[in-house]
């Protein structure tokens, strides 16, 4: 037991004096003695905290590790940060791992805190599922994500292997209608609450009048985007800032292109001559700015930005920081991808789009995912309330208002039963020695939430028989007298973190010679490059014509011209076009071509490995260096010079053309010559 007194050193070490009513509950009901707990709670609830004391409660008693896990990369990073600073106290050091899937990670031992994605420690447990053994805590956060159908399964793999054993589970959950079904399954005390630090105040704009839940009705006198920007900005006195939130990226721009003028008239001198500044750091992200850089830019300068995905990195850093910290940011137009982890609240959101298109229909969000971004209204430390507006059409306004208003929140359901998920896991599960027979593979499936939550596992367990028979097939698997095991492929595939059709797809491309463009080609393929860039009808012709004269004996599908698109794509990185040019050439933005040539890039590297493995000589010449061209973004003649420390894909190739061919010539040159080497 922890003493009153230690609990109020703890909390005094964290910078805080007191308890809000949700931490006030959670410790009244036993929460720092309970070794498996659900906290449901809305946002900004302080769940943190209660996570922070629960890791000084355990490091009161234990010297083993806690494991704080996260949706996304970018949460990990900021808790990171914050970790940091808050545990540096207690003396504590805080690890972070994100990247790379194929190691085992022994350098994250010494860490009293890791911080990771839960396909990272899925990867790990993968490589040594000793971790379980070392670890003492285990919190999860925003675990109701377990229904999320990317990365749901995974969490879910995850919990199952963590729940089997004696390790303590803190999971910190947004609001959920069965949350006492999630819980039961875990075997945790369910801590629930719907305290909110800041009033959350909900509004329907149906384009025409404002309809608040306390009964005021505003007519909307102009756009009305722009007069809710207008309403958001004049709280506080002036000092409000809003979040809309949009369907598309391209709507991002559109939304804060029409929001730029009426930002910026409500700028101080001394915030325009911030985001000045902020503009020119957004510029200078890309060594060749793009359109899309120099109108996020414009945006930026008048105090308001777009943020989705297409962005540079750099940039949506900068972004959520001036919106955060400086505060000179007003108002970011997002897509929804915002809503899930970052700690970016806002005095107002706007939720413009409340469907989403799936291809062939428009289909309402769910009530989570918009429970999820209006939660994000109301900043406590500067606001007394928080105001939530969805916007809908006039014909739309009693059916969304019973929906998000009145309706009930939608029950979690398990991610875990389709093909490709349960074939990637239980290859996992068997090479790994977690399931070593079908008894021991259906007795770990019977211990996940999807087997308690449908109760009936024959159908589930139907398809694990039928993937662990295509492992077979691909020879990844193999069954001896009742015994399942990996084969030395089955067991690299499963540590490398792929698909195992993507590796199989991969071996038998191995048998004739490809080029690097058929290199690429091939790796259009495997499940990890989905989805593969969209063909507008427009440029069907082209592409067939490109695509009959470069791969020819590549047999055509459906998918042939979206393979042969996104396969152009990346050649066209590594034959050295700046950003702007494949934004111009094929419609991709930075952020976009970043983040499908870092996919590439680790499929590259497993293909290689797996070519190295089977002894394929031939498949590792082109494999190993297409990964690094991958991943710098050059063509071959630059490897040597781009292996230098401090020497990009820009000035590899100032060096190259001005004859500076090889590493060794380059570092003859000294420090101050190769600065002046690789100027304009």
């Amino acid at each position: 037991m922890v003493s009153t007194f230690q609990q109020q050193d703890a909390l005094a070490k964290l910078g805080y004096s007191e308890l809000n009513p949700l931490q006030r509950k959670a410790l009244a009901e036993g929460f720092l003695e309970s070794p498996r707990t659900l906290v449901c709670a809305p946002t900004a609830s302080g769940k943190t905290l209660l996570a922070l004391l629960a890791m000084a409660r355990h490091f009161a008693a234990s010297s083993k590790p806690v494991f704080y896990v996260v949706p996304l990369r970018a949460l990990a990073s900021e808790k990171h940060r914050e970790f940091k600073q808050s545990l540096a106290s207690f003396g504590k050091t805080v690890g972070l791992s994100t990247g790379d899937f194929d190691s085992s990670s022994t350098e994250l031992a010494s860490f009293d805190v890791l911080i990771m994605t839960s396909e990272k420690l899925d990867s790990l447990l993968r490589h040594d599922k000793t971790w379980l053994e070392r670890a003492g805590l285990f919190v999860f956060d925003e675990i109701h994500l377990l229904a999320d159908g990317s990365r749901g399964a995974t969490l879910e793999m995850v919990l199952t292997k963590i729940k089997r054993s004696e390790c303590k589970i803190l999971g910190l959950s947004a609001t959920v209608a069965n949350a006492g079904q999630l819980a039961q399954w875990l075997g945790a005390q369910l801590i629930q609450s719907d305290y909110r630090p800041t009033k959350l105040v909900i509004g329907l704009c149906d384009g025409e009048r404002l309809h608040m839940e306390d009964g005021d009705v505003v007519n909307v006198s102009e756009p009305p985007a722009s007069h809710l920007a207008r309403m958001a900005l004049a709280e506080k006195n002036g000092k409000g800032q809003a979040l809309f939130f949009v369907a598309t990226r391209p709507s991002t721009q559109a939304v804060a292109k029409q929001l730029a003028p009426v930002v910026r008239a409500q700028l101080t001198p001394e915030e325009l001559a911030q985001c000045k500044v902020l503009s020119e750091k957004v510029l200078k992200a890309l060594p060749v700015p793009t359109h899309q850089c120099r109108l996020l830019a414009e945006c930026v300068a008048q105090g308001v930005a777009f943020h989705h995905a297409g962005c540079e990195g750099t940039q949506r850093a900068l972004i959520e920081d001036a919106f955060k910290h400086s505060r000179c940011v007003k108002i970011i137009a997002a897509t929804t991808t915002l809503a899930v982890g970052l700690d970016l609240p806002a005095s107002w959101v706007v939720v413009r789009d409340i469907k989403r298109f799936s291809g062939s229909f428009s289909d309402y969000l769910t009530k989570m995912e918009v429970s999820q971004m209006c939660g994000r209204a109301g900043r406590p430390k500067f606001d007394s309330k928080g105001t939530a507006v969805l916007m809908c059409q006039p014909r739309e306004l009693k059916s969304v208002r019973d929906k998000y208003v009145f309706g009930p929140l939608e029950d979690l359901y398990s991610q875990l039963s389709s093909e490709p998920i349960l074939r990637f896991h239980a290859l996992a599960l068997v090479a790994s020695g977690y399931a070593a027979s079908f008894e021991k593979l259906f007795e770990f499936f019977h211990s996940t939430f999807y087997a308690h939550q449908y109760g009936e596992v024959e159908q589930l367990l139907s398809v694990v028989e039928k993937v662990v028979g295509q492992l077979k097939d691909m020879d990844f698997l193999r069954e001896r007298k009742g015994q399942l095991l990996a084969t030395p492929a089955g067991k690299r595939v499963a540590e490398l973190y792929v698909d195992p059709l993507s590796a199989h797809g991969f071996i038998q491309s191995m048998a004739k010679p490809l080029d690097d463009f058929g290199f690429l080609m091939v790796l259009q393929r495997a499940t990890e490059s989905r989805p593969l860039l969209s063909v507008k009808r427009a440029e069907e012709q082209l592409l067939w014509d490109e695509w009959f004269a470069r791969v020819p004996d590549d047999a055509a599908d459906e998918e042939s011209l979206q393979r042969y698109k996104s396969a152009k794509l990346l050649d066209a990185w590594i034959t050295e076009q700046n950003e702007d040019a494949v934004l111009e050439n094929l419609d991709v933005p930075p952020g976009v071509l970043h983040g499908r040539v870092k996919i590439q890039e680790w499929l590259a590297y497993a293909y290689s490995e797996l070519a190295h493995l089977l002894n394929q000589s031939t498949a590792l010449r082109v494999a190993r260096p297409m990964r690094k061209r991958l991943q710098y973004g050059v063509k071959d003649e630059l490897l040597p010079l781009i292996a230098m420390r401090g020497v990009g894909r820009v000035r590899a190739r100032r060096l190259f053309d001005k004859g500076i061919r090889t590493r060794e010539a380059a570092e003859a040159l000294g420090e101050e010559k190769l600065k002046e080497m690789w100027k304009d």
